[in-house]
């Protein structure tokens, strides 16, 4: 009895996984590390979203670059399907410049949608001399 109650879980189990699959929801940096330096001194960073979690609420989706600590709305896209982009001007730091993507959304949860965020690891940015390896 108790060997049949510990397969019929197994079998249970193993089918709800093979249904529901791997949620997976992934940020991917589209921006060089590297960028020639400018007259305007204004550069692109782009970001791609990708995500098969069927919880998330497309329209709630908004993209950041994180720089400096402050949070830089970024822009749909509109040819290209979970593109964003923004452009930002920055300085011309010897350093370079250390920045994150982040996406906020929110997801159908009982009894009402839920907030979340997913942040990416720290990039770095170094604005070179034109024609600079």
């Amino acid at each position: 009895m108790i060997r049949s109650m510990s397969f019929k879980i197994l079998v249970f189990t193993v089918t709800v996984l093979l249904q529901t699959g791997c949620v997976k929801t992934t940020i991917v940096n589209l921006t060089p590390s590297k960028l020639p330096r400018n007259s305007q001194g204004v550069y692109r960073f782009e970001a791609a979203w990708d995500s098969n979690q069927k919880t998330i609420r497309e329209d709630s989706i908004q993209g950041y670059v994180v720089l400096d600590g402050v949070n830089v709305p970024m822009e749909r896209v509109q040819v290209v399907e979970d593109r964003w982009e923004v452009l930002l001007p920055l300085d011309q730091s010897p350093d370079g410049h250390t920045y994150q993507l982040k996406f906020d959304y929110l997801y159908d949860s009982f009894p009402e949608p839920k907030p979340d965020s997913l942040r990416t690891q720290p990039y770095r940015l170094d604005i070179v001399e034109p024609n600079s390896p």
